[in-house]
């Protein structure tokens, strides 16, 4: 939970920098699919994440491929 905590503040403040500076661009918050699986399905995790608008890369680290954008 802490590392989560410390992602979103440090996602927040460089989406809002983002905005500020380079407005057509976006920002995702890439994480291994195994902590999506057991972590971010969690239905208290993806409230979270749907009233902050984080945008989510999940990614296969062993094949180095992304397997989800999510939105």
């Amino acid at each position: 939970m802490r590392d989560f905590e410390l992602a979103l503040g440090q996602y927040i403040l460089y989406r809002n920098l983002i905005d500020l500076t380079e407005p057509e661009y976006q920002i995702y918050l890439a994480i291994k699919d195994s902590i999506y699986e057991n972590f971010f399905k969690r239905d208290s995790i993806q409230t979270v994440t749907k009233l902050n608008q984080i945008l989510l890369l999940v990614v296969d680290m062993e094949k180095e491929k992304i397997t989800q954008w999510i939105n």
